[in-house]
């Protein structure tokens, strides 16, 4: 018996969005765990940023969010039959491994530029991890998940009204979603970091929202987030 059509239903299924929440869960239970007030909350995460009007709500309002994912994910997973734990410590090793991977790129890619440190001060171990955690997963959530997804589904849409359904289309909308979203990521930290517009942070930031768009387009919502996360907890480290 072939082990190749197995390995591709365990692949499929990784990309399984009730999979790719069950990935996700650990992540915002660090996140919660942590307490979602932060003195750095706004300068280092837009996606932490945007939930903060829910205020004292906000650790219930994503308590109930997650419950019902899990129940949702776990009633999916068993009426398809998705092999889910065949390969799943295996996405996040992967994701923790990119994480590792993305700073040494970034640094490498914008070697020219004069770009200058601007580490973050936050005293306590765990609640650095926290806050990498949530800036991780709510950032792909919303910029690859969901901007980056509906620009290049708007995209495909409008560009095939003119020029028909050719593989040229799909990769033009890919690659302006790609840029789109990855600029809107870039400019959205400016709500809270005064020094977000300065051209060499905007360079640098764009650059990071184009490797976690490559990373989420090829490897999927799941690895992107936990790289995103681990390379978020190293900034966060003295």
């Amino acid at each position: 018996m072939s082990l190749e059509p197995e390995m591709a239903r365990i692949g499929r299924a990784a990309r399984d969005p009730a999979v790719a929440f069950l990935l996700l869960f650990p992540l915002a239970l660090l996140h919660l765990s942590g307490g979602a007030a932060s003195a750095d909350l706004a300068t280092f995460s837009v996606g932490l940023q945007a939930l903060a009007w829910l205020g004292d709500w906000l650790f219930w309002a994503l308590s109930l969010v997650l419950g019902v994912g899990v129940l949702w994910a776990i009633g999916r997973i068993e009426a398809l039959e998705l092999p889910w734990a065949a390969g799943s410590i295996f996405l996040i090793l992967e994701g923790l491994f990119w994480g590792y991977i993305v700073g040494p790129l970034l640094l490498y890619l914008t070697q020219y530029l004069p770009l200058q440190a601007t580490p973050l001060s936050i005293a306590q171990l765990h609640q650095s991890v926290a806050l990498a955690a949530g800036a991780g997963l709510y950032e792909e959530l919303l910029f690859r998940a969901g901007l980056l997804t509906g620009l290049y589904v708007l995209l495909v849409h409008f560009l095939r009204l003119f020029f028909g359904a050719t593989s040229a289309v799909t990769t033009v909308s890919f690659g302006l979603a790609l840029l789109l979203s990855s600029a809107a990521f870039a400019w959205a930290h400016s709500l809270g970091d005064p020094n977000a517009l300065i051209p060499d942070v905007l360079a640098f930031r764009l650059l990071a929202g184009v490797l976690f768009g490559l990373l989420f387009s090829w490897r999927g919502l799941a690895v992107a987030a936990w790289a995103h996360a681990s390379y978020d907890s190293l900034l966060l480290f003295p």
